[in-house]
């Protein structure tokens, strides 16, 4: 992972060293009464722990990448699809070598199955994995804050 991340130097008591990026850094806010009782029902309403909540929010600022449960699921089923069709072409193939001919329908369908699948794979990934955009969306986000 260090070396995906290159070696960020550090200052410590012992000469350079180097960040952990697994490492935590704790981050604490204050919040008044009534923000923290609606932000506290909000978290526990989802389920959600104030840190992890906390943590989900400094992350979508920040444009790391969250998965909702709705994409997690469209993402295993785009991918149990194209593994289907695979099966379906090489299944394809094996008959058309035994007969020696080939069912042009059903490899055209196949085919076509697997462009539609793929697009939305696609389209997905590319939202998802947009880095640019997700940190300039998490930054209009403290932008609206910060002119609020």
């Amino acid at each position: 992972m260090a070396d995906l991340l290159g070696d960020v130097p550090t200052l410590s008591s012992n000469g350079p060293a180097y960040v952990d990026p697994d490492g935590y850094k704790i981050v604490s806010i204050r919040l008044r009464q009534a923000e923290f009782a609606c932000f506290s029902q909000q978290a526990r309403s989802l389920g959600l722990t104030h840190n992890l909540a906390l943590r989900i929010a400094a992350r979508r600022i920040s444009g790391f990448l969250e998965i909702d449960a709705e994409t997690r699921r469209l993402l295993r089923q785009v991918s149990s699809n194209i593994g289907e069709i695979a099966l379906n072409i090489s299944r394809l193939r094996r008959l058309a070598e035994q007969a020696d001919s080939i069912d042009i329908e059903r490899l055209e369908e196949q085919r076509k199955g697997f462009g539609r699948e793929f697009a939305v794979l696609d389209d997905r990934l590319q939202t998802l994995l947009n880095i640019s955009q997700r940190r300039i969306d998490g930054r209009m986000m403290l932008q609206d804050a910060a002119d609020s």
